[in-house]
């Protein structure tokens, strides 16, 4: 028997050990033959590698090798990045030594500032310390997309709603079921047969799940238009679609029920970034040049800049969407979780978000981990074990829904 890779197996093969997930519980059992809903089964659960009777020795494939140089090279610049918390807390420790591997594996270099700095300029002057009544008196709204989302809350609400009943409403936007049907059958799902409707999309994932994507999709479509030289886009959506998956597997690993509002959570989570960066754009300069010449994180320097951080101007404008009060709790305090209603929730969106720091992938332009709440930390329950299956699958996902949310601008 051997170690296969998930994505190396065939039907027909047989498991020579039982499959458990990072609690020791039950997912599979030895002897089982492998089809494409335990394969699916096993994605969702974050395992990369089974035991498969007949395979001699590891045939999965194995990590590059990468230079012993490199790698100290890359350690030495991480460390910057981790310079705000505790690199002996176990937590902490896990994410910094996965946050080394991936950046040396895939050349990830230290984010660059996208700006043009100008040191020499007088930010000062442009400080907003009223920038929450500005922003409430903007009353931003998203276009035409969330009127169907509304529609969508409305039906999920109702006990008695079918899935013809939700499939109605998202098919009166071609666009937005074409999108919606492509992410189904990509791999952030891995349906063994192609779904072709709406309505099957409903009976197999759920409602709640088709309105959460369909939020996100339209959400992202108001900020398409920030200039280059405040913010990328691409690197933006990255790193928020990354937080947003691992936000979902760190969720389903719990067995938590509301793992498609895991997703969003996480999706959303820096969305008052996007506010400030798309409606104030010399303000948004100030403060990114203020947390340049600082070296502090955006986080630390928002407060004094601004009268409030990005978290609170995520709660604004959510609130004034009319979006729900977990959601808007998550987006909130996915900083400082212990003072959520819910804290597990925006726990799992907080130790997502300094992952996703930590990786380099993409960035909200941020360049340093604020803090770490390890008050949430201990009432997670969270194995620091689970961070490498949960990073692997999120990075196997993202490119495929990646690529849907940009062809939805």
């Amino acid at each position: 028997m051997g170690c296969l890779t998930v994505n190396n197996l065939k039907n027909g093969m047989v498991l020579s050990e039982d499959v458990l997930d990072i609690n020791a519980r039950l997912l599979l059992s030895k002897g089982q033959k492998i089809t494409p809903k335990q394969i699916r089964i096993l994605k969702i659960w974050g395992i990369t590698e089974v035991h498969v009777v007949g395979q001699k020795g590891k045939t999965n494939i194995e990590a590059p090798q990468v230079d012993p140089e490199i790698i100290e090279k890359v350690k030495e610049s991480t460390k910057e990045i981790f310079k705000n918390v505790d690199l002996e807390h176990p937590a902490i420790k896990e994410i910094f030594e996965l946050s080394v591997t991936h950046r040396s594996q895939t050349c990830t270099p230290l984010q660059k500032d996208n700006i043009q700095f100008q040191i020499n300029e007088n930010f000062e002057n442009k400080k907003i310390l009223d920038i929450r009544k500005k922003i409430e008196k903007l009353r931003i709204k998203l276009p035409e997309i969330p009127s169907i989302v509304n529609q969508l809350n409305e039906i999920t609400a109702d006990p008695y709603a079918s899935a013809n009943d939700v499939a109605e409403v998202v098919n009166k936007s071609p666009s937005l079921t074409a999108v919606l049907l492509k992410i189904v059958n990509s791999a952030f799902y891995s349906f063994p047969a192609k779904i072709d409707t709406v309505s099957r999309a409903v009976t197999l994932i759920g409602s709640k799940e088709i309105t959460g994507l369909a939020l996100g999709l339209s959400t992202m479509q108001v900020f398409k238009d920030i200039p280059e030289n405040i913010i990328d886009m691409k690197s933006f959506l990255r790193h928020s679609l990354l937080c947003g998956l691992i936000s979902r597997i760190i969720a389903s690993q719990k067995n938590m029920p509301q793992t498609e509002q895991m997703f969003v959570s996480g999706l959303l989570h820096d969305i008052g970034r996007l506010v400030i960066y798309k409606y104030f754009p010399d303000q948004a300069k100030s403060l990114l040049i203020s947390a340049f010449v600082s070296h502090q994180s955006l986080y630390s320097v928002e407060s004094g800049l601004f009268g409030c951080r990005h978290t609170k101007i995520g709660k604004i404008l959510l609130k004034n969407w009319q979006l729900s009060n977990a959601l808007e709790s998550n987006v909130r305090y996915h900083h400082q979780p212990s003072g959520a209603a819910d804290p597990l929730e925006a726990g799992i969106v907080h130790i997502a978000d300094v992952i996703s720091n930590g990786l380099g992938v993409g960035s909200s332009g941020e360049k340093i981990i604020p803090h770490f709440d390890y008050e949430i930390w201990d009432d997670l329950k969270i194995s620091p074990q689970l961070f490498k299956p949960a990073i692997d699958l999120a990075v196997h996902q993202l490119a495929s829904l990646e690529m849907f949310f940009k062809s939805n601008n």
